[in-house]
């Protein structure tokens, strides 16, 4: 599409005509030079609008964040190695607003912000296209800051910003490495880390529920596109004063985000550690191969008082190290908890019953007992079990206890 005179109104193919309301607000629009404290830089691909901020960082944090034990952290929370060399100091923070929630060759960024460690600071610069006009000097102002740095960390990046940022800069022929650099990202962390404590871990929810931040002034996500296109039509930048904000907040509250991540998983044993987010913890550790600490995490998380329906997500792995170890004792505590609740784990607990008594103890009538009950709750979940808690191998193994009892017990003979 080719530019058009800056301060011109236009539509989009798929764009409705001005309304009256908007026709009549020409006379007072007003460009984002007046609404924004910005300034207006140049390179020799054309001119886009710049603002700069300085936020203070979390505690703890500095230009050579983490230690080796928050490295740890990190590639237990990513199930990525290669975070072993993260350093916050070679690390760019990113987040776009566009004009599309898909993507694809024909979805832009209009805003691009970006933060980094700057003299003991967070500094946040937001890159704004006035009209796409703007695209190819931001898109190489955008490709010389990259050249600076190791990493990316971004919310749900991986999967959306930095590919649509590829996209543009290659639409733009612009060579970049940014397609090189380690890519961090928070979605994945907080879907291990959270995923026990909250039903949803988008990023406004995780600002809320973890940092206690309640944004005075915001926009939905959805309604971004339109307040963009709105600012096309008619030129007045007013409307973009909460997306510059809301752009600007999602960069501050990730790197908050990521600094409570790495504590959390170095701080689960703490006495105000929350029992769902060590059990994220302890998950985290289980994936990532650990398994020693993972069960100690798990013991923890039970400790600090899991609620009902999140015990069994413990109880399964702590139980089966102890089976593995044959310390019986432990284990048949945790399976007897278990078969005294509610849900599908209590059918479980009883298999695991039932197996100890038939091949550990010889407890045939026991087994049977166990594998009974078992059968009595397999109709509460209609059919949503796994193939081995399931009616049919219920009752094959009842079959087979029924025939390891009566061998054990032969009917006596009676002589003539």
């Amino acid at each position: 599409m080719s530019a058009h005179p800056r301060g011109m109104t236009w539509n989009l193919p798929w764009e409705p005509a001005d309304s009256p309301t908007e026709r009549h607000s020409l006379e007072s629009v007003v460009p984002i030079e007046e609404v924004v404290d910005g300034v207006v830089e140049s390179n020799d691909e054309g001119a886009f609008f710049v603002v700069s901020e300085t936020h203070e960082l979390p505690n703890g944090m500095s230009e050579s964040w983490p230690d080796n034990r928050g490295r740890r952290a990190l590639t237990v929370l990513t199930g990525d190695e290669e975070f072993e060399a993260f350093e916050l100091g070679n690390a760019l923070f990113v987040d776009t607003e566009t004009t599309g929630l898909v993507g694809g060759t024909g979805t832009y960024a209009f805003l691009v912000g970006c933060g980094w460690i700057e003299s003991g600071a967070l500094r946040v610069d937001q890159f704004f296209m006035r009209d796409h006009a703007d695209e190819p000097a931001l898109m190489a102002h955008l490709a010389g800051l990259v050249s600076r740095f190791d990493w990316t960390v971004s919310f749900n990046g991986r999967s959306f910003d930095l590919p649509l940022l590829d996209t543009r800069l290659i639409m733009n022929r612009i060579r970049t490495s940014l397609g090189d650099l380690g890519a961090l990202d928070l979605l994945v962390i907080a879907r291990r880390l959270w995923r026990y404590q909250f039903p949803r871990r988008d990023l406004e929810t995780l600002e809320r529920e973890i940092l206690g931040i309640r944004r005075e002034i915001d926009v939905p996500s959805y309604e971004i596109p339109d307040i963009y296109f709105r600012h096309l039509r008619t030129g007045d930048a007013r409307g973009l004063v909460p997306v510059m904000a809301h752009n600007r907040q999602d960069i501050v509250s990730t790197v908050s985000l990521l600094a409570r991540a790495c504590e959390a998983c170095r701080q689960w044993g703490g006495p105000n550690a929350h029992p769902a987010q060590v059990l994220g913890v302890a998950r985290s550790f289980a994936l990532a191969g650990d398994s020693q600490t993972a069960l100690a995490a798990y013991a923890r998380a039970l400790d600090l008082g899991l609620e009902d329906r999140l015990q069994p997500v413990a109880q399964v792995p702590l139980s089966l190290a102890q089976k593995r170890a044959e310390l019986w004792p432990g284990a048949l505590e945790l399976w007897e908890t278990m078969r005294n609740r509610d849900g599908r784990g209590s059918i479980w607990a009883l298999v695991e019953l039932a197996k100890y008594q038939e091949h550990c103890v010889g407890g045939f009538a026991a087994a049977r007992d166990y594998a009974v009950e078992a059968l009595t709750r397999v109709d509460e979940f209609d059919g949503d079990l796994p193939e081995p808690l399931g009616r049919p191998a219920l009752e094959h193994r009842l079959r087979r206890l029924e025939r390891r009892l009566l061998a054990s017990n032969p009917s006596p003979v009676v002589s003539g």
